[in-house]
């Protein structure tokens, strides 16, 4: 079905309402704005604000799996179009919203009056768009950054919060850069809208104290208590940042941080590897900063917010890029970066986490290829695999550790699993990743799968109902507990030492479990247990230690 552009643009409104018809998803998006704008919202009354909004709101709608939902708005909306009160919504219009793809686009060819071609630098697709008004602004060779809308069959329209960017030095840096990670990642990139903003719309870089505070900040929110804060920032001001690398949060002391955070707080990692990796830079500059015995005074704050805002005020009024680079260079005090014309080494590399994400992307794409897009929607729940793996830059890295860790503590800990049926489906979809994973990029990861994830599917399936008797931990400070003994009125707990104690649980918590199953939860006074999470036996792998 062929749809016009206007009808794409209604269907995002309607959107909009449906999800925000849901009880605590108005809170949501307003909270969400803290994770898409890490440093810092766009300033009321700016001319990009507008535009800036319009792709968190893109973000929301579409990409983001939110917390009250259990996945993107979009999908679930999706799932049960029959029960939403919205005349203006209906599937094909979803759909199209659902098959939009954002990413950093080369102009390849304008046909001036009926539109352009581009090419996808991250994942190499060239893709036909329906713009007469835009391909007459528009040369071979600009950079569009932002969503492509499906409008019909091989057809998109580009979104009109996308920037578009005419310079033949980033184009230079960008397809150096793409063709580096291709060589050291197997599979299709893809970009995330949150990424697209941070690496195209950083506002001026936070002094230390600003990236060290936002971390604190960010950490203390999702949970984390201030000694530990502490001690985590000093452990990365301590270890050596490598800022020439393209990922950070692997094989290094960021890894460690993560590693840590993801099972025994609440923190959403995909914020905490973004304000500590600031943070982490940070540090290491002030660090650099204060070892260095340089005689040229620093220039101010002040001169360079207005080199910044003099390059925007250019851009705003047409000016050439290239001339506003040079300018910009000059007024920081920047030594202008000398590029061979025909070769495109030394390229500033920009920042393009999320191989996980993109292999999970092309699983789901060659899906719906090859068995429609039923199937394709159907497997959709894999995505949740994508944000788990998130930090992880090199896809052959994922063993079974991180099968066990994603179904037994990263599921349960972000309650995305409401039903025996959701269970199943998100196993099987799975599966199903790991097999196609196996079979066309030699990660073994069926076979890690099929000796770990199976025998937990029942657990995982009785363990839903004990979730919705858990208690919201507000930040409160936990401690694992392994359930030792179930015989009598009150079950039998173990501590991480071996000492057991009997408690007082929620009746319908404890009718839900077996011996074997893990608590994350709190004593209190008199016996009683505030429980807040619980996990399947075969955590324990993961956890002890």
């Amino acid at each position: 079905m062929r749809l016009e552009p206007e009808e794409v643009e209604k269907a995002l409104d309607a959107l909009e309402r449906a999800v925000l018809a849901q009880p605590g998803l108005a809170a949501e998006l307003e909270a969400s704005r803290r994770e898409y704008f890490l440093q810092g919202e766009p300033p009321p009354g700016g001319e990009e604000t507008p535009r800036a909004l319009r792709r968190h709101r893109e973000w929301f709608l579409l990409e983001r799996p939110s917390n009250v939902l259990g996945g993107a708005p979009v999908e679930w909306v999706l799932h049960r179009l029959d029960d939403v009160d919205e005349g203006e919504l209906h599937e094909d219009a979803l759909r199209a919203l659902l098959a939009s793809r954002c990413s950093v686009f080369q102009v390849t060819g304008v046909a001036e009056g009926e539109g352009v071609w581009v090419r996808d630098l991250a994942a190499m697709g060239e893709y036909p768009l329906n713009e007469p008004e835009g391909s007459r602004a528009l040369s071979a060779d600009d950079v569009l950054v932002g969503r492509l809308f499906a409008i019909g069959e091989s057809l998109y329209r580009v979104s009109p919060a996308a920037g578009v960017f005419r310079s033949s030095k980033l184009l230079r840096a960008l397809l150096a850069d793409f063709e580096q990670l291709r060589q050291a990642r197997r599979g299709v990139l893809r970009l995330t809208q949150a990424e697209l903003e941070a690496m195209f719309w950083r506002r001026i870089e936070p002094a230390a104290s600003d990236a060290v505070a936002t971390a604190r900040t960010a950490l203390a929110a999702g949970g984390v208590e201030p000694e530990r804060v502490e001690q985590i920032l000093n452990d990365l001001r301590r270890s050596p940042f490598d800022a020439s690398l393209v990922v950070h949060g692997v094989d290094d002391a960021l890894g460690s941080v993560l590693d840590s955070l993801a099972f025994d707080t609440r923190m959403d990692l995909d914020v905490a590897r973004r304000v500590l990796l600031d943070a982490w830079a940070a540090l290491a500059a002030s660090d650099d900063d204060a070892a260095a015995a340089s005689e040229d005074a620093p220039r101010s704050p002040q001169d360079a917010r207005a080199a910044i805002e003099a390059f925007d005020a250019g851009r705003r009024a047409g000016k050439d890029l290239e001339t506003l680079f040079r300018e910009l260079e000059r007024d920081l005090d920047l030594e202008s970066e000398t590029y061979d014309p025909d070769g495109i080494d030394g390229a500033p590399a920009p920042d393009f986490p999320g191989v996980v994400g993109a292999m999970v992307e092309e699983f789901l794409w060659e899906l719906g290829r090859t068995q429609g897009e039923s199937a394709a929607l159907e497997a959709s729940a894999v995505r949740a695999f994508g944000e788990f793996g998130a930090d992880y830059g090199v896809f052959e890295n994922l063993t079974g550790r991180e099968l066990v860790l994603f179904a037994s503590v990263w599921l349960p800990e972000r309650k995305l699993l409401r039903s025996a049926e959701e269970v199943r489906r998100m196993l099987h979809a799975l599966r199903e990743f790991c097999a196609w994973s196996q079979e066309n990029h030699d990660v073994a990861l069926l076979d890690a799968y099929e000796k770990s994830i199976p025998p937990m599917e029942r657990a995982l399936a009785r363990l839903v109902e004990a979730q919705r008797w858990c208690r919201s931990d507000g930040g409160q400070s936990s401690t694992l507990y392994e359930v030792a003994d179930l015989d009598g009125p009150r079950p039998t707990l173990r501590d991480a030492h071996g000492t057991s104690f009997t408690a007082d649980l929620e009746p319908r918590l404890a009718a839900a479990l077996e011996v074997g199953d893990r608590l994350r939860a709190r004593r209190v006074e008199g016996g009683r247990i505030d429980v807040f999470c619980c996990y399947p036996q075969q955590s324990a792998s993961i956890t002890r230690g």
